[in-house]
């Protein structure tokens, strides 16, 4: 499986395509390969005739989050909501955050990204998920 740089500035305004899906399976499949973990990518795409509905799209979601874990990563990130029926596409914003966390984990798996924590407690935290303390 072959590596293809991601799209990490996307807009409002941009057309998602066939080739946009691949590129996006693709490298989850490339991730999944380097940490021998099986995934299978929905591939049976062309523009105008595949209808890519709630279901491929949350599987590529579900499995961003499992590699994240599988790698033992906690590099900030943003989340990606999982799609109902008949609801939202993706969005720029969700797109970012997909093909931002895959080149991250890219990153990781080169070396050249810590998968580790790198901010702590201290006058500033950092993460990257909501936390709620509740009421104390």
């Amino acid at each position: 499986m072959a590596w293809t740089t991601p799209k990490t500035n996307w807009v409002g305004t941009d057309t998602f395509s066939a080739a946009d899906w691949l590129r996006i399976v693709y490298n989850v499949k490339y991730i999944a390969d380097a940490l021998h973990a099986t995934y299978i990518p929905f591939t049976n795409v062309t523009d105008k005739e595949t209808l890519i509905n709630e279901t491929h799209r949350n599987n590529v979601i579900i499995e961003i989050e499992r590699l994240y874990k599988l790698m033992g990563s906690s590099w900030n990130r943003g989340c990606v909501a999982e799609r109902v029926p008949y609801g939202s596409t993706w969005n720029s914003r969700d797109l970012n955050i997909i093909e931002s966390m895959l080149l991250n984990m890219k990153k990781q798996l080169d070396g050249e990204l810590n998968g580790q924590v790198e901010y702590y407690a201290g006058v500033e935290i950092v993460c990257g998920d909501d936390v709620s303390v509740g009421l104390l």
